[in-house]
């Protein structure tokens, strides 16, 4: 064969290139191993049957009426308030639909039927002219969700719904700077959202209780005992301002 004048070069790899390379290959192999993979990057919390079970079914507000869009969005946030998603999941309740109660009837605030299958609540002012303040609102649904468990508003019925009134600031981990509020400071049922000690607890003070449809105090001291401490005193103070609380709240209930 001619000589065509051409030159044939061979490149060959030193061992400390071929290290090299190796060692490049191997650094990218384990940091595969450590990556996560793209699904689970900021991937969402898992929900379970129970998120989906433990809810509000179907919202309904009053066609009839105005700012139909405020009406949805109160019982919207009520089925998401944090505090009510709490207890829903605690007692693993579900409740088959959230409506605005007609504001007709004045001397209703909210009913319960059939134990959770359908909860009324009003959201209107009187006048028709504006909305219930969302606590007020809350208020009453907590006390219709009392009725899940217990129909007549009787010493087991307001147990609960104290309870409830409990719970739903400590579920509430948004409450008092997103921090878990004290077991001590909560709902009083008296007077909102205001934070107090529980002077029916920390006093030792005898719940309330039914006699013949009407309330009685627990107590077994005279309100015209003049022995009676200031301990005392402030615990048979909210013990009335409860039961006048709770009165008002059972007049004004339509639950069967």
């Amino acid at each position: 064969m001619a000589d065509s004048g051409s030159k044939l070069f061979v490149l060959g790899s030193t061992e400390q290139d071929i290290a090299k390379v190796q060692s490049m290959d191997k650094h990218i192999n384990e940091r595969k191993l450590f990556r996560p993979s793209p699904s689970a990057k900021r991937s969402q919390p898992v929900r379970s049957l129970d998120d989906d079970k433990c809810t509000f079914g179907a919202i309904e507000v009053l066609p009839q009426f105005t700012q139909q869009g405020r009406a949805r969005a109160l019982l919207e946030r009520l089925k998401q308030d944090k505090g009510i998603v709490g207890i829903m999941k605690l007692h693993k309740w579900r409740v088959g639909s959230l409506i605005e109660l007609s504001p007709a009837d004045k001397t209703l605030l909210g009913y319960n039927r059939n134990k959770g299958e359908l909860i009324a609540l009003r959201l209107r002012t009187d006048d028709l002219e504006g909305f219930r303040h969302y606590d007020a609102i809350r208020k009453v649904l907590l006390h219709e969700l009392a009725h899940n468990v217990w129909t007549e508003h009787d010493d087991n019925f307001h147990a609960l719904n104290r309870q409830l009134n409990k719970e739903v600031q400590q579920l509430d981990w948004t409450a008092n700077g997103g921090n878990s509020i004290s077991k001590d400071v909560f709902f009083d049922p008296a007077h909102g959202l205001t934070g107090y000690r529980d002077d029916l607890e920390e006093h030792g003070a005898d719940l309330p209780s039914w006699q013949g449809g009407s309330y009685v105090l627990g107590s077994g001291h005279s309100s015209a005992n003049s022995s009676l401490t200031t301990q005392e005193l402030a615990a048979r103070a909210a013990q009335l301002r409860q039961i006048a609380s709770e009165r008002d709240e059972d007049e004004m209930c339509g639950s069967k």
